[in-house]
């Protein structure tokens, strides 16, 4: 068996909180490195940055992924406020094309008059995945005398949420072909669980490869060293891979931080196309032989 620790989806949050002062975020953190062209070639993502819309009532916004904020599916929204008075804000919302609707939070907040930017969390829905999508964002704030405004905003790294959109998308269409998961038996070793993934076809169509799957940041999953993994197609319409799942980080501060301890990855390809990662998250039995491991992990 192989090991794998390869990261979740989103990073490890280092701190907790609904707002955060602006901080300086490299294109690598995000990664959204842009890359120079070679000499005859031309570059297909533009670093300048669109025109920023002009300020309404006096706010400027920006959204961006934000790695605080990702495990609990939110984006970072910078609020700033260019007026020569404060504005108290109670709750903001995202309007967009590519993810659905969720409520308005409730995280009140004063923005100072010509104050830099504060990063507010901004939940976002599942992705929606029929029809072409708008890559354009807007921020409904609401103020504390109930009044709502929709403020235009400018993405902190162009491209990065329409990434995230079409990442979702392909697992959505990846799971309506199949049903991936955890199995029901577990044997325990140690610091140490065995058991398998099953894959089940849900309807006909191209074969669908586990091509791999990877742990996270407090327990590391290994799979056989074959490739696939794991395939189902139309005459072998189900399967099961044999799995270890080892718990290797169990300091108290990735313990205490990491917020996504029972989120797996399997990378999944349709066909020939590309494997994309696929969230895996364990329940039942699954989820119960994880957490008595977790109860009994030591640094």
């Amino acid at each position: 068996m192989r090991p794998i620790l390869g990261p979740v989806l989103v990073g490890l949050a280092l701190a907790a909180g609904c707002v955060a002062e602006e901080t300086a975020v490299t294109p690598a953190e995000t990664g959204t490195v842009p890359v120079a062209p070679s000499a005859g070639e031309t570059s297909t993502t533009s670093t300048v940055p669109p025109p920023a819309p002009a300020p309404v009532r006096g706010l400027l916004a920006t959204i961006g992924t934000n790695r605080l904020y990702a495990p609990q599916r939110e984006l970072g929204l910078g609020l700033r406020n260019v007026s020569d008075a404060p504005v108290a804000v109670t709750g903001v919302q995202l309007e967009s094309s590519l993810f659905a609707a969720v409520p308005v939070t409730d995280d009140p907040v004063l923005l100072p008059a010509a104050f830099r930017r504060l990063v507010l969390r901004l939940p976002y829905g599942p992705a929606r995945c029929d029809g072409e999508a708008d890559p354009a964002l807007v921020a409904v704030v609401r103020f504390e005398d109930g009044q709502e405004l929709r403020l235009p905003a400018v993405e902190d790294y162009p491209g990065g949420i329409a990434r995230l959109h079409d990442r979702e998308c392909a697992a959505a269409e990846v799971l309506a072909r199949a049903d991936i998961r955890f199995g029901d038996v577990w044997v325990r070793d140690g610091v140490a669980i065995s058991g398998e993934l099953l894959v089940d076809q849900r309807t006909p169509g191209p074969a669908v490869n586990v091509a791999d799957a990877s742990g996270n940041v407090i327990f590391t999953l290994r799979v056989d060293d074959r490739s696939p993994v794991v395939a189902v197609t139309d005459d072998e319409p189900s399967a099961r891979a044999p799995i270890t799942i080892s718990a290797d980080r169990c300091d108290p501060h990735a313990v205490a931080e990491f917020k996504r301890p029972m989120v797996f990855l399997a990378w999944v390809a349709l066909g020939d196309a590309e494997a994309v990662p696929v969230e895996l998250e364990a329940a039942g039995p699954a989820r119960a032989a994880l957490e008595a491991l977790l109860a009994t992990c030591r640094p």
